[in-house]
């Protein structure tokens, strides 16, 4: 009873900042970096999505909108100033991060980087989107509070977030993907015999699409809800509604799916 008057008071008191600081400030900035300086990326903000998509230029950019909230222009202007961004590289790495004081008035960033396609990506954020593009050179994504999109990507990809979807629009490799109260749909046109996927999610359907040629050993698993594999020639060790312990072809790949109330659809992407 204590903890739900401090969550209601909470929100009332966060509701009573809300009506006070109402005026927004908020300015681009863009950062540039030669691509032959690095491999790696590490990008973190808050409160803003994050999004990569892939280019040819030997001029890589990050364009970052910084914004902040305040009781009038003045007030909004010295906080947005507050906000600060590193930009360094040191080794293959380019970091870039924004900082932002301790503050429970809004404020936030949103990036929106142009990148050489093999460049590895660590992406971080919370109460964002993150959204990647082309990029072939593997993914670290953190979140919260957001979905994650991929789309044409390759490598290995490790994908963090909770309360948000993961959407996979094809991809090329070894996949993690750990959400919660989120749908995932995973389109994978290749999975390595070297590699495995992971998709966990809780209160969300799961659909797993994977290449015809694909071996895979599949370990699927769900509460109030069915698992089925489809298009394929499977050979079942358990097959239960709630569960199916089962290879594609050698097995040679690990696939396992976990989710809670909710499907899981493993299937053939050409059919």
């Amino acid at each position: 009873m204590k903890t739900k008057l401090g969550l209601i008071l909470l929100t009332g008191i966060l509701a009573v900042l809300a009506c006070l600081y109402t005026y927004k400030a908020e300015d681009t900035r863009t950062c540039t970096r030669l691509t032959s300086l690095f491999a790696r990326v590490d990008f973190q903000t808050r409160n803003g999505a994050v999004t990569v998509s892939a280019q040819s230029d030997t001029l890589a950019r990050v364009q970052i909108n910084r914004y902040a909230y305040g009781r009038n222009k003045e007030d909004a202007q010295q906080r947005l100033a507050r906000i600060t961004i590193e930009d360094t590289v040191y080794g293959n790495v380019w970091s870039l991060k924004v900082n932002f004081p301790i503050s429970s008035v809004p404020q936030g960033a949103i990036l929106n980087a142009s990148l050489p396609a093999a460049t590895a990506l660590n992406l971080t954020t919370a109460n964002g989107k993150v959204t990647v593009s082309g990029m072939t050179g593997g993914i670290s994504v953190t979140t919260s509070n957001g979905d994650v999109i991929l789309t044409g990507t390759a490598g290995d990809a490790e994908l963090n977030t909770s309360n948000g979807k993961a959407l996979i629009q094809v991809h090329a490799g070894g996949i993690s993907i750990q959400t919660s109260n989120g749908e995932i749909d995973c389109d994978l046109s290749l999975l390595p015999a070297t590699r495995g996927a992971t998709l966990t999610t809780s209160n969300g359907r799961v659909i797993l699409r994977l290449p015809p040629d694909v071996s895979a050993t599949i370990n699927a698993t769900t509460t109030n809800g069915t698992v089925v594999i489809t298009g394929y020639q499977v050979q079942y060790e358990e097959n239960t509604q709630h569960r199916i312990r089962a290879k594609i072809g050698s097995g040679a790949s690990p696939v396992t799916i976990t989710t809670s109330n909710a499907d899981i659809t493993i299937q053939n992407r050409v059919h």
